[in-house]
C-alpha cells in the first residue's frame, strides 16, 4: 500500500472514533552507512525503517500524538487509539487552531537519484579507498585518514483531515573525511564534505587531495594570542553562523517565545549590506530541497536577508495563527520526537556570492586567521546570538597577506550578530559549497574574537 494511503487511513480511521482534526506523517527510508578510521573500514551497516508520526485533535484544542516503528495494520491503529487517549487527558492548547488547508503542491523528481538508490556497499567501500589511497600517495607525511560515506532513500508521505496529501521521495548521499600528516607532536589536519541528492557527482579523488594538501600544510601548529582577527571563513564554518541565525533568529517560534536575536529588528540594517539571504525550498542548489514542509504546505523562495536586513519569519501552521498570518512553508517534517519538532526554520539558505576569489581574500587580510571548520558550537546567550566553540582543522596565521604558519586549536566567543555585521568580502561562486542546510561561499569577516587557547 502506497505509504500516503496508509497515512490517509489513519487520519480517517482517527475522525471516526471522535476526532476533531488528525494529522499523519509516513515516512520509508533505506540508510546506509560505511565509517573508516586509520585508514580501515571498521563499519558497515544498513537499516531499513518505518515511522509513523500520528497527531490527533479532540474538543478542538486538546492534542496528542503517538510515534510508531511499524506500519503493519494493527499498529497503525493501535498508534490512532493511544493518540487519541492521550489527547482526551491532555490540557487545552489555547495557541492551537487547525492543520493546515491543502494547496497545490508541485512535484520535484529531481531530488530522486536512482544511482544513489541503488549504491551498494561495494561501491561505498570503492569511494572510501580512493579516498584512502589518494590521501596516501599525495605525500610521505600523511598518516591516515579517517571520516564517514552515508546514502539514503527516503518515501515520506503527510495526510491530514482537512484534505492535505503530499507525498515524494528523494535520495540523499554525504562524504566527511579527516586526513592527518605528520606525527602525533606535531600533526596537522585536513577536512573535506560532500553533499549530494546524486553521489554520482562525488569528487572522491579532489577531496583527497584538498584534505592531505590542508594536513600536510598544518603540521607544527603554533599558539596565537587571543584577541580580536580578521577571519576568512569557508563555507564548512560560515554554516555554523548562518545556522544560529536560522534558529536564533528567523524562528518564529524563538520571536514569539521572546529570545529571538532579531526581536524588533526586521526591517533594521543589522548585517552588513553586502549580505542577502534566500531561502530556497525547491532549489537543488539545495542538499534539503523538497516539494512540501511538515504540515504538508508547498516550499518555495522566500527572502531572508536583503542588503543586510533581516526581512521575514518563517512560520509553520501553527505558529503563523498565533501571528494572524499565513505559515511560509518552514515547518520540519515530523518524523519522529526530535529536538527541533514544532520549531519553523529555514533548513535551504542560499547566501548570494560576491566577487572576491579565497587569494584575494588573503591578499587583502593584514593580520588575520583562515579557518576551516568550527566545532562544538553552542550558544552562550540567544537573545544576542553569542556563541562559543573551537576551531577544527587547518587553521592558519596570516600577516600582510601572507599565510605565515598553522595554528593550534583556538576558542572563540562571539556574537553572530557582531560577526555578520561586518563582512569585507564575500566569496564569488567558486567558494560556494553545499552544506546540510546552506549553500554557502566563502566569507571574509573584520573581526572575530579569540578568548582561548588550547594545546593540541
Amino acid at each position: 500500500m502506497a505509504l500516503v494511503e496508509i497515512a490517509k487511513g489513519a487520519v480517517d480511521k482517527a475522525v471516526r472514533l471522535g476526532a476533531s482534526q488528525a494529522m499523519a506523517t509516513v515516512v520509508s527510508s533505506n540508510s546506509a552507512l560505511t565509517r573508516f578510521t586509520l585508514n580501515a573500514i571498521h563499519q558497515n551497516i544498513a537499516q531499513k525503517k518505518y515511522v509513523l508520526n500520528f497527531e490527533v485533535v479532540v474538543d478542538k484544542n486538546k492534542k496528542g500524538s503517538s510515534v510508531v516503528n511499524s506500519l503493519k495494520e494493527k499498529a497503525v491503529a493501535d498508534s490512532v487509539e493511544r493518540a487519541l487517549k492521550i489527547a482526551r487527558i491532555s490540557s487545552p492548547d489555547p495557541d492551537f487552531h487547525s492543520y493546515a488547508e491543502p494547496k497545490k503542491i508541485a512535484p520535484l523528481p529531481e531530488i530522486y537519484n536512482k544511482n544513489t538508490a541503488s549504491i551498494t556497499p561495494e561501491d561505498r567501500v570503492k569511494g572510501v579507498q580512493t579516498l584512502i589511497e589518494t590521501a596516501l600517495d599525495y605525500d610521505k607525511r600523511v598518516t591516515w585518514s579517517t571520516g564517514a560515506y552515508t546514502t539514503e532513500s527516503v518515501n515520506l508521505s503527510i495526510a491530514n483531515s482537512l484534505g492535505v496529501e503530499a507525498e515524494t521521495a528523494y535520495t540523499r548521499g554525504t562524504i566527511d573525511v579527516v586526513t592527518k600528516a605528520g606525527d602525533d607532536a606535531v600533526q596537522g589536519s585536513g577536512y573535506r564534505s560532500m553533499r549530494s541528492h546524486d553521489v554520482g557527482t562525488f569528487d572522491f579523488e579532489g577531496m583527497a587531495r584538498a584534505a592531505a594538501e590542508d594536513a600536510v600544510n598544518a603540521i607544527k601548529p603554533e599558539l596565537i594570542p587571543i584577541g580580536d582577527y580578521e577571519v576568512i571563513f569557508t563555507p564548512t564554518s560560515v554554516g555554523t553562523f548562518t545556522g544560529f541565525m536560522g534558529r536564533l533568529g528567523f524562528s518564529a517560534r524563538a520571536y514569539q517565545d521572546g529570545y529571538s536575536c532579531l526581536m524588533d529588528k526586521i526591517g533594521s540594517q543589522v548585517f552588513d549590506e553586502k549580505l542577502t539571504i534566500h531561502d530556497r525550498g525547491r532549489s537543488l542548489e539545495t542538499y534539503n530541497a523538497i516539494p512540501f514542509d511538515g504540515d504538508g504546505l508547498p516550499k518555495g523562495n522566500y527572502t531572508l536577508v536583503e542588503g543586510g536586513v533581516p526581512m521575514n519569519l518563517c512560520y509553520d501552521t501553527y505558529t503563523a495563527h498565533k501571528d494572524k498570518t499565513e505559515s511560509t512553508g518552514h515547518a520540519l517534517p515530523n518524523t519522529g520526537r526530535g529536538y527541533f519538532s514544532g520549531f519553523p526554520m529555514p533548513t535551504n539558505m542560499v547566501m548570494e556570492p560576491g566577487d572576491a576569489s579565497i587569494d584575494e581574500m588573503i591578499a587583502d587580510t593584514k593580520r588575520g586567521v583562515y579557518i576551516t571548520r568550527l566545532h562544538y558550537v553552542n550558544p552562550i546567550r540567544r537573545d544576542k546570538a553569542v556563541i562559543s566553540g573551537l576551531t577544527r582543522d587547518a587553521c592558519w596565521l596570516i600577516e600582510n597577506g601572507d599565510i605565515k604558519y598553522p595554528i593550534k586549536v583556538m576558542r572563540f566567543t562571539d556574537s553572530v550578530l557582531k560577526v555578520m555585521s561586518a563582512i569585507d568580502a564575500i566569496g564569488d561562486k567558486s567558494t560556494v559549497s553545499m552544506l546540510s542546510g546552506a549553500a554557502l561561499p566563502a566569507v571574509k569577516m573584520a573581526g572575530f574574537r579569540f578568548t582561548g587557547q588550547s594545546e593540541f
